[in-house]
């Protein structure tokens, strides 16, 4: 009854090897814990998070984890089940009666008409652990009904493609102010396209991300400037800590949920929607102590913000489901 290998693909787990070393050589796993980690429930690219990537830095850490889609749930007793974002079954409480522990990876699961914001949504109460990617998230789930789940707010990470790109190619020391969008083009607001100051955009698709990479070391400026109306609660920070990958800085709108992980006198946070005004600013202080103290904060975040941090962290989620 073993459970399905994630299918071994050498450039996917090539660039974990050295992300991990470090965490690796400090950690204090248990690594013959009796439980089997089942993941299941999502689909997923390679570049998204939390999920095959989450799997296979697991993997290399000595924790057996495997992709369960193929797998029949309702056979599975005595394990962990991790479902990432959706896809989740509606007899939960069934398959916890067979011993099973139970993890929901909430990620962006909440712009779903049935996702964690509705009031009876299908882990609540049930799962064993909720994982949100921010606190601020978090909060709004317990206002709008209390729960016997578990609750974690657990903070996300670079993709570690980013890093080994700057491990292999290096980092360049721009002399100019050079800004770029690196992301979905549904998810930029259009308005800072008008500034006077350029913004060159990296249209991410999941087939385009290998080729976009490269040019990410060109740039030492992002922007994370949604449409204006949208609830920008609900979005992981995935901008916020690639941009650090990149020894970048950020303009972004200054939100309870990137103050979790930025100071509030972060320079290049938006509050007034005035991109225009924002970018001319980071032109004028480029260079100067301001910039030099705004790209030490992000030089914290990213060495802090790790997936070795990351699997640290849900490794202890780990252990306590299977009782060590």
């Amino acid at each position: 009854d073993t459970l399905p290998n994630i299918p071994r693909r050498k450039s996917s787990i090539k660039k974990y090897e050295f992300v991990l070393n470090l965490f690796l050589e400090q950690s204090s796993i248990n690594r013959n814990l009796v439980k089997r980690y089942f993941f299941g429930g999502f689909f997923t690219g390679d570049f998204k998070l939390k999920g095959t990537c989450l799997i296979e830095a697991l993997q290399q850490a000595g924790i057996h984890a495997r992709i369960g889609n193929e797998r029949n749930v309702d056979r599975i007793r005595d394990a962990i089940i991790v479902y990432v974002k959706e896809r989740i079954p509606g007899h939960l409480a069934r398959i916890k009666d067979r011993g099973n522990k139970i993890i929901i990876n909430m990620c962006d699961n909440f712009i779903l008409e049935d996702g964690a914001l509705h009031p009876n949504y299908i882990g609540r109460d049930v799962a064993d652990y909720l994982l949100f990617p921010n606190q601020a998230l978090l909060d709004k789930f317990l206002s709008i009904k209390p729960t016997t789940s578990r609750c974690l707010a657990l903070h996300g990470f670079a993709d570690p493609s980013i890093a080994l790109l700057f491990k292999q190619a290096g980092y360049r020391d721009l002399n100019e102010l050079k800004c770029c969008y690196f992301g979905y083009d549904f998810n930029l607001n259009t308005q800072v396209l008008n500034s006077q100051h350029k913004v060159d955009i990296i249209p991410l698709t999941e087939n385009t991300f290998a080729e976009c990479l490269n040019r990410l070391r060109d740039y030492n400026l992002h922007i994370d400037l949604r449409p204006q109306g949208e609830d920008n609660l609900y979005k992981p920070l995935q901008k916020l800590f690639n941009a650090a990958e990149c020894r970048a800085n950020i303009i972004v709108e200054k939100t309870q949920r990137v103050l979790e992980i930025l100071p509030e006198d972060y320079p290049f946070l938006l509050e007034d929607h005035n991109a225009q005004a924002m970018l001319q600013k980071t032109h004028d202080v480029f260079g100067t102590p301001d910039w030099y103290r705004a790209s030490a904060m992000m030089e914290a975040v990213r060495q802090k913000y790790t997936i070795g941090y990351y699997c640290n962290e849900f490794i202890k989620i780990l252990e306590q489901c299977s009782g060590n």
